[in-house]
C-alpha cells in the first residue's frame, strides 16, 4: 500500500498509527482496500486473460486473482486478534494533526 512509505519523521511506527486510525475510523479499510481490487479487476478481465500471456503473465494474473481471498483472511485475522486483545484504547498525539491526541487501539 502506498501509505506504507509514509513518515512524520518522529514515529518508527508511523505506518501502523495510521493502518490502526484508519481502521478503527472506518475511513480506509482492508475491506475497502479488497472492494478496490476486486471492482478493478472485474472491470478490466483479469481473470479472463489466457491468451497470449507468458508464463510470467499467467504467474502475474494468479497472484492478483488470490489477492482478494489473501486480503479476506487478513480482515479475518485482524478482528479475531482485536476481540481476543481486549486492548484498551490509548491516548496518542497525532503529528499530522498538530498533535491533537486521540484515543485508539494500538496493534
Amino acid at each position: 500500500m502506498p501509505t506504507s512509505l509514509m513518515s512524520d519523521g518522529r514515529h518508527d511506527d508511523f505506518y501502523a498509527r495510521f493502518v490502526a486510525i484508519a481502521e478503527q475510523a472506518g475511513t480506509y479499510t482492508l475491506s475497502d482496500y479488497r472492494g478496490i481490487l476486486e471492482h478493478l479487476m472485474t472491470q478490466w478481465g483479469v481473470e479472463e486473460l489466457a491468451g497470449g500471456l507468458s508464463g510470467e503473465g499467467r504467474r502475474a494474473r494468479d497472484y492478483l486473482c488470490a489477492l482478494p481471498h489473501k486480503i479476506h483472511r487478513m480482515e479475518e485475522k485482524v478482528h479475531d486478534r482485536a476481540a481476543k486483545a481486549g486492548k484498551k484504547p490509548t491516548p496518542i498525539a497525532i503529528s499530522w494533526i498538530f498533535g491533537r491526541h486521540i484515543n485508539v487501539v494500538l496493534p
